[in-house]
């Protein structure tokens, strides 16, 4: 059940992927912080991600983070667009 879970995460993260535009731009023209599919680099935590991506949905927008530190270099995370980007 968990591994069709992260699957359907991974497939609908994808698909949202193509969505995004290649400069970082959503489909409204807004300029992004990050991408929405953002990939957790070498160093990062939940705190700096969230600081760095102008976010407080982390863990909302992320059923799959069960335990926040189990994220690593490589864990694939969904960042909403934020509401105040002009």
């Amino acid at each position: 059940m968990k591994k069709q879970l992260n699957q359907t995460v991974l497939a609908l993260l994808l698909l949202l992927s193509i969505l995004v535009g290649m400069e970082g731009r959503s489909l409204l023209g807004r300029e992004r912080r990050c991408d929405e599919i953002y990939v957790v680099k070498q160093g990062e935590t939940l705190q700096t991600i969230s600081v760095d991506c102008n976010t407080l949905s982390i863990l909302d927008d992320n059923p799959q983070i069960v335990d926040t530190d189990d994220i690593g270099p490589g864990t694939v995370l969904y960042i909403r667009p934020s509401s105040t980007l002009s």
